[in-house]
């Protein structure tokens, strides 16, 4: 189990790009407090061998400040757009988000179990039911603040959506003995990419990106009403 620190995977840090079509599915926001977590299954085929494509699970505080936490599935020329494991944040009011990759390659053409879960003070970050890093939960949130998740697909390609699926989405609050089955039709539409639910509790990568295309939210969730201001070219 490594620490989540720059120096904790070997490599270089990836490069942010000026901008990507991203895509998440709106999850929790309630009674996260010291115990909780979430996690879904990804399936993300090859679309292309240009740029970078990533599926993955974010944290973050509902105030939006820049912090998070991530671990996603990557594809990208470093590992010849094979798909593996990688893990990106950023510190609160940073303008920084790191990127590295973990060098867990993961097999195609099969459904892969991201998950964040916080307990005794930790964020972990898991791949298929396996701990690949931790670090200090507060460094990214606090305990007392509303945080959410995002079930997140996003790519560098104008003109993809990175072909990616998800299903299974799960949720553990505090009070929650086990994780449960979370039902939500709150999307992110940014630059041309969207989730599409393709059957109960299923979704797929729809769309491309293409900058000049809004950004909004569509849906509702269970416990928040789905943000309904449109922008374009800014913001998150």
């Amino acid at each position: 189990m490594q620490a989540l620190r720059p120096q904790a995977f070997p490599g270089i840090v990836r490069g942010v790009a000026e901008g990507e079509g991203v895509s998440y599915l709106y999850i929790g926001a309630k009674d996260l407090h010291s115990h909780y977590g979430a996690d879904a299954l990804f399936v993300a085929p090859l679309d292309g061998q240009r740029g970078w494509y990533d599926s993955g699970v974010r944290l973050g505080p509902l105030n939006e400040n820049n912090g998070f936490v991530q671990i996603e599935i990557s594809r990208w020329q470093r590992f010849d757009y094979k798909a593996h494991a990688a893990v990106a944040w950023a510190l609160p009011h940073g303008k920084v988000v790191e990127y590295r990759d973990t060098g867990l390659m993961l097999a195609d053409g099969v459904a892969h179990e991201l998950g964040i879960f916080v307990y005794s003070g930790l964020v972990h970050l898991l791949v298929d039911g396996r701990v690949i890093c931790s670090a200090r939960a507060a460094a990214f949130v606090t305990s007392t603040e509303p945080k959410y998740f995002q079930v997140r697909t996003e790519t560098s390609v104008v003109g993809s959506n990175g072909g990616a699926y998800v299903s299974r989405l799960l949720l553990k609050r505090d009070a929650d003995r086990f994780v449960l089955s979370y039902v939500t039709d709150c999307v992110l539409h940014r630059y041309g990419i969207y989730w599409k639910e393709i059957g109960a509790g299923s979704f797929a990568a729809r769309g491309a990106f293409y900058p000049n295309e809004a950004l909004f939210f569509t849906g509702t969730d269970p416990t928040a009403r789905c943000r309904t201001s449109a922008r374009r070219n800014g913001g998150r």
